[in-house]
Order: structure tokens, then C-alpha cells, then sequence
């Protein structure tokens, strides 16, 4: 008579608590394979947002760059170009402008060069 060797409660427990670990982590891993493919695409979606903020900054500093440089020469070709009479408080083309006739004022400044690169 041969006697079979009988698992006990522990064991079976044990055994069973490993399949269902298994199992478990199939349906995790499962989970997250499925999840890259989304995960993939969010970021590609936020790697071109971050693209669109810098190209948007970099033109904002652009613009106040050039509206800086511009207002810088502007201001320097008003304070040199037309001398203050201090005792009328105008410049001489102001005064020699007539605001009722149809001639254009006469101009301020000399026109802007641009600069050469």
C-alpha cells in the first residue's frame, strides 16, 4: 500500500495565493502596456506645448528687444536733432509750423538708417 503524500491546508493556501499573484500581476502588467501607447501620445502632446510656450517667449523677448532698441534711438534722435529755445519752451521746427495752414509739420528727427549685420 503506498501512501500519497497530503498537502496541507497551509500548502494549498500557499499554492493557491501564488496563482492568483500571478494572475494579478499578468492583468498589471497587462494594464500598463496598454496604458503606454496613451501615456506615449500625452507626451507628444505636452513635448509640443512646451515647444509652442518657448517659441512664444522667445518672440515676446524678441519684440520688446526691438521695441527697447527702437524707443532707445528714437528718444536719442529727439534730444539731438532739433535744439530747445529755453525761453519759448519749443523746439525750432515747432515754432516754425503753422498748426492752421496745409503744410505738414515739419520732421523731427532724421530718418532711421537700418543697421547693417
Amino acid at each position: 500500500m503506498s501512501k500519497k503524500p497530503t498537502k496541507s491546508a497551509e500548502e494549498i493556501a500557499a499554492e493557491a495565493s501564488k496563482k492568483e499573484m500571478e494572475v494579478k500581476r499578468d492583468e498589471i502588467t497587462a494594464y500598463y502596456k496598454e496604458s503606454i501607447i496613451h501615456l506615449k501620445t500625452q507626451l507628444e502632446y505636452e513635448t509640443i506645448l512646451k515647444d509652442i510656450e518657448a517659441a512664444r517667449a522667445e518672440r515676446i523677448q524678441a519684440q520688446t528687444f526691438i521695441a527697447n532698441a527702437m524707443a532707445t534711438q528714437q528718444e536719442q534722435a529727439t534730444n539731438t536733432s532739433q535744439p530747445v529755445d529755453l525761453q519759448k519752451g519749443v523746439s525750432n521746427a515747432e515754432a516754425d509750423w503753422d498748426a492752421q495752414g496745409d503744410k505738414a509739420p515739419p520732421v523731427m528727427s532724421a530718418p532711421r538708417k537700418l543697421k547693417s549685420v
